[in-house]
């Protein structure tokens, strides 16, 4: 329960008791169950604000709620990614830039467009099916995320990152995956589709992250995040 509960403190505005000492790893193999959990509470705003104005309405209704649950904090690391993976001359300068509080074109331009994604591949969905569609992006963007921790050295010597490598490796991916695949009894289909879009998206981000600052940042998991939700929604769009 511990290891739970550093998971919903570290990915959620919850009031969890974070007072207590983090598990280890931050509780990594939980992160797709807390996807789950945001997943559900979204949907539950698109069907309230698809009642009672427009589907369009429900999804930026649904978005927000995303971002205001984490707090943002999957969408300051998309932009603070995309600033540092996208400028800059050398490896150090780039990781001065993800560090730099201030958000520039890249970081902008990013958010702008994963946000505007999100809300158009989700307004033209139906009640249940933007309830698979949600479950399926929380879920496999965070299972997109316990892998790259596994996956990729950390690029910074400190940092909150730090806390979320190592340890038990097979046992916490084993755990994500489980609760990844949740959603897949509600419409195996577009899950199938939506997990290998997730993957694509995850294997380019980290192929990225390797090649521009030698590994992965707390800014590159969070953009892992928001790109495999982009990605899983999408998927959902697609009619098959």
């Amino acid at each position: 329960m511990n290891s739970l509960r550093t998971a919903l403190s570290f990915l959620t505005v919850l009031p969890v008791g974070a007072g207590r000492a983090p598990a280890e790893g931050l509780g990594r193999a939980w992160y797709p169950a807390v996807g789950l959990l945001l997943g559900l509470v979204a949907a539950g705003a698109f069907r309230l604000g698809a009642a009672l104005t427009t589907p369009v309405l429900g999804a930026v209704a649904a978005v927000a709620v995303l971002a205001g649950l984490t707090g943002a904090l999957h969408l300051d690391g998309l932009a603070d990614a995309a600033d540092g993976l996208l400028g800059g001359a050398t490896r150090e300068r780039r990781l001065e830039i993800m560090r730099d509080p201030r958000v520039g074109s890249f970081g902008v331009v990013a958010t702008a467009l994963v946000l505007l994604g999100d809300v158009a591949a989700l307004s033209g969905l139906s009640p249940w099916t933007a309830l698979a569609a949600l479950l399926t992006a929380c879920a496999l963007g965070r299972l997109a995320m316990v892998a790259v921790l596994l996956w990729l050295p950390y690029a910074r010597q400190g940092g909150l990152g730090t806390a979320a490598v190592g340890g038990r490796s097979l046992p916490d991916l084993a755990g994500a995956l489980v609760a990844g695949a949740v959603p897949l009894a509600l419409d195996w289909r577009h899950w199938l589709l939506a997990a290998g879009l997730v993957a694509a998206s995850a294997a380019g981000a980290g192929a990225l992250a390797r090649s521009r600052v030698g590994g992965a940042t707390g800014d590159v998991y969070g953009a892992v995040v928001e790109v495999g939700q982009l990605a899983a929604l999408t998927a959902f769009a697609v009619r098959l």
